[in-house]
């Protein structure tokens, strides 16, 4: 059965590449690169998806860790760059890195949104492999009052991991209301 799974995904791997490779970006100001298309999922965007979710705040990351499917901590995996969260009222969503913010998503931050995909939340986000090449990961989203945890879904799902990545964020700051000023519109 593993055998079968590995041949299909190795089968489908150029293909994978061949149309991750053709999709359209453009760079910001700061030089991060980003999709530049619309996010096919954002149809799926429902006000329910924000109900626990304070958009007028920063969400700062505080841990990563390997978890299994339902985000219990497995082990840890060491320090990571820190991160921040921004949450738009229209399903935008935008990560960036501490010491790179700006308030314009013109000039930084790496793009996504959030939808409801039947009963769970989940975040597209921009993503890139080792190449440089941008594609649509995907988290699941778990919110505990004012904790996100960011479960990391596979690319495929012809194998089950073990373990996936979880990022675990906690509401900081408030937002600065010059930063509501600027569209968000990818």
């Amino acid at each position: 059965m593993k055998k079968i799974k590995l041949n299909l995904l190795l089968n489908f791997f150029p293909l994978f590449l061949f149309f991750t490779s053709c999709t359209p970006t453009s760079n910001l100001t700061n030089g991060t690169k980003v999709i530049s298309k619309k996010f096919k999922n954002i149809n799926k965007f429902d006000k329910t998806s924000l109900k626990n979710i304070d958009t007028n705040y920063f969400y700062e990351m505080v841990d990563s860790y390997m978890a299994d499917i339902n985000f219990s901590k497995i082990r840890d995996v060491g320090e990571d760059v820190p991160r921040k969260i921004q949450f738009y009222k229209n399903g935008r969503v935008r990560f960036f890195s501490f010491g790179i913010e700006d308030a314009n998503p013109l000039n930084a931050g790496t793009r996504g949104i959030i939808y409801k995909n039947n009963n769970s939340i989940r975040i597209d986000f921009t993503n890139a492999d080792q190449d440089g090449t941008l594609f649509v990961g995907t988290y699941q989203v778990k919110i505990e009052n004012d904790k996100i945890y960011l479960l990391e879904l596979p690319g495929t799902f012809l194998f089950k991991p073990s373990e996936y990545i979880c990022y675990e964020y906690k509401k900081s700051n408030k937002i600065p209301e010059n930063w509501k000023e600027y569209s968000s519109e990818w």
